[in-house]
């Protein structure tokens, strides 16, 4: 009895934990994370696809062969690790709802006509700086856009 008791409250746990880290958008897009040093970023990114731009070598623009995302948008900072990622909905492409993002519920709405944008602040953790997440588009179910930034403070 006692057995099932614990294996219960370690799958209602598991639950919780699984629930929890949905509700929040992750620090991460397609693998390239907020604080990830540059190098490392670029590895996965040639993975993804090809450098298209580079500006001032602090912001780069990414063009990927995948189905649903046409580009990444990846800046940094002083000291060349991620500060934010932006990625671009492919037009015609698969589309990405808001919810695959993270939890809409969790999220401060706004709405001015017919742009839609969901906003969540995730506050620091152990080793994972605070950020400021954002999808934005035109349409009330499915993104163009979405973005993470490391928030200084």
């Amino acid at each position: 009895m006692n057995r099932r008791i614990v294996t219960l409250c370690l799958l209602l746990a598991a639950a919780v934990v699984v629930h929890a880290a949905v509700s929040q958008p992750p620090a991460e897009i397609m693998g390239i994370s907020l604080g990830m040093a540059r190098d490392d970023a670029h590895k996965r990114l040639k993975s993804l696809g090809s450098l298209e731009k580079e500006t001032r070598k602090r912001q780069e623009v990414w063009a990927l062969k995948d189905q649903r995302v046409s580009h990444l948008l990846v800046g940094y900072d002083t000291g060349f690790r991620v500060r934010y990622v932006t990625a671009i909905a492919r037009t015609g492409g698969t589309r990405i709802r808001y919810e695959e993002f993270a939890d809409v519920k969790t999220a401060q709405r706004t709405n001015t006509q017919g742009n839609y944008k969901f906003t969540w602040e995730v506050p620091a953790q152990r080793d994972q700086p605070g950020y400021v997440a954002i999808a934005h588009g035109r349409d009330p179910q499915y993104l163009e856009s979405y973005s993470i930034k490391k928030v200084d403070r």
